[in-house]
């Protein structure tokens, strides 16, 4: 379980508090006169706020005993429940907030067995105004602990992580997250009525995160006028659609093995990052046209907003390869393009000739500027695909091939450099690099505007 909980909690975003952060004395040095100098407390009472807030919540409240100066710091800076680790107990919980009268800032607090004093927890946090960051997390297996549905009623919550646990039971309770921008859920069973009847009711919600999620939700339905940002990280979800998301720019996937996940797309008319599509996995609808291989990509089928697409491939299979061009006309304004090549475990050299039958393909002819494939073995296929972009994009900039440890560096440029791109401006990287810069944290952090990039 230890594991299991490390590798979950290393999903969340950064706490408000260092778990390293500690306060010596304030008194640490003599003067010349041989008289202690408290150098700390002469610091403006704004900078000791901003030292004492950055403290575990243990720490901070020991601050009131260090001077009389110190005294009342604590209790006149926003509450933050925080341990410094995993999340803080119930009764510590409650202990601090009997102790603090100011609003909470932010909480990390674990499950209990003791269901009463969880029960007053939730219900201090609502009344005190919770309002950037309340993460829960249940500390035994398997997860069956709920989080009480209380905490559906902090109006000022900003940010909500709930992880290792059940989600809040919405029967008969109307969520009011009426400044929820950041939803999380790892780890956790989240049933799609729950999931659905809380999306609706938080007006701005931007950012919708799911990781390492398994039996529910299996699907998720996007109704929302603010959200910006889906993540599905390692989860089994079945579908994911874009019903009506007239905001939502980036749906981000990290795909699990054996997750077949159809992606639907009716109405974002402002989508403009899609990936990783897992060729092999994952399914694709624009509107009413179930996207394969033989599909005549019409207009009614194109997302003419997206301006960068990863994928993943398996070179090696057929199918896959010749369903790639299909997709590439369904966006046809598309800028960078990040393929990751899977290895098969039966691989088929596809026909040479394939490529150069592809018709025209406007996102490669007029708008490409950036192509990054990542994982190369040299593999025939791989080479074939990354010649048939050089050789039509027109507007290329930037290409660069990441190659595995099984693949030489300098024969596979020299065999790229021997083709030579169409585009003058073009520059050709080839480069061994261990692991890759996309991340989960990467995914939900909306400042980055290219996710997947180096």
């Amino acid at each position: 379980m230890d594991e299991t909980l490390g590798a979950a909690l290393s999903y969340l975003p950064s706490p408000a508090v260092s778990s390293s952060a500690y306060l010596s004395s304030p008194f640490p040095a003599a003067s010349p006169a041989g008289e202690e100098e408290d150098r700390v407390g002469r610091l403006p009472d704004a900078i000791l706020r901003n030292i004492v807030s950055r403290l575990p919540t243990k720490d901070a409240a020991r601050t009131a005993v260090l001077s009389s100066r110190w005294r009342h710091l604590w209790t006149s800076i926003p509450l933050v429940l925080h341990d410094g680790a995993g999340g803080l107990a119930p009764d510590a919980a409650a202990a601090a907030l009997a102790s603090h009268p100011g609003p909470v800032r932010s909480a990390r607090i674990a499950a209990s067995q003791d269901p009463e004093a969880v029960a007053s927890v939730f219900a201090s946090l609502a009344a005190r105004g919770v309002e950037d960051l309340l993460v829960v997390v249940n500390a035994s297996w398997p997860v069956e602990w709920r989080v009480p549905s209380d905490v559906l009623a902090c109006a000022a919550l900003g940010r909500l992580w709930i992880g290792l646990c059940q989600f809040p039971d919405t029967s008969g309770v109307a969520p009011a997250l009426l400044s929820l921008q950041e939803l999380g859920i790892f780890h956790s069973s989240v049933p799609d009525r729950d999931l659905h009847a809380v999306i609706p009711r938080c007006p701005v919600l931007e950012t919708l995160a799911f990781a390492l999620t398994q039996d529910y939700p299996r699907y998720v339905h996007i109704w929302s006028e603010s959200l910006r940002c889906v993540v599905i990280w390692k989860s089994m979800l079945r579908e994911v659609h874009l019903d009506d998301a007239p905001n939502v720019d980036r749906l981000l996937v990290e795909p699990i093995a054996d997750a077949a996940t159809h992606i639907k797309i009716i109405k974002a008319p402002n989508l403009k990052i899609l990936g990783y599509f897992d060729v092999g996995l994952h399914q694709l609808k624009i509107g009413n046209t179930v996207i394969k291989i033989d599909t005549k990509v019409k207009p009614s089928a194109m997302v003419r907003t997206l301006r960068t697409l990863a994928l993943k491939v398996q070179f090696g299979v057929e199918d896959q390869v010749k369903l790639v061009p299909t997709l590439l006309k369904c966006f046809p304004c598309l800028e960078a393009l990040y393929i990751t090549s899977v290895p098969s475990e039966a691989s088929v050299n596809v026909d040479i000739e394939f490529w150069d039958q592809v018709g025209f393909t406007e996102c490669v002819y007029s708008h490409l500027k950036k192509l990054v494939l990542e994982a190369v073995r040299g593999e025939h296929s791989e080479l074939a695909f990354a010649k048939f972009v050089m050789e039509r994009a027109q507007m290329l900039e930037d290409m660069r091939v990441i190659v595995d440890g099984s693949c030489s560096r300098d024969v596979l440029l020299s065999r790229l450099s021997s083709e030579g791109c169409v585009s003058a401006d073009a520059t050709v990287v080839v480069e061994r690099f261990d692991g890759t810069a996309w991340s989960f944290q990467r995914a939900i952090d909306l400042l980055q505007t290219d996710p997947f990039g180096y």
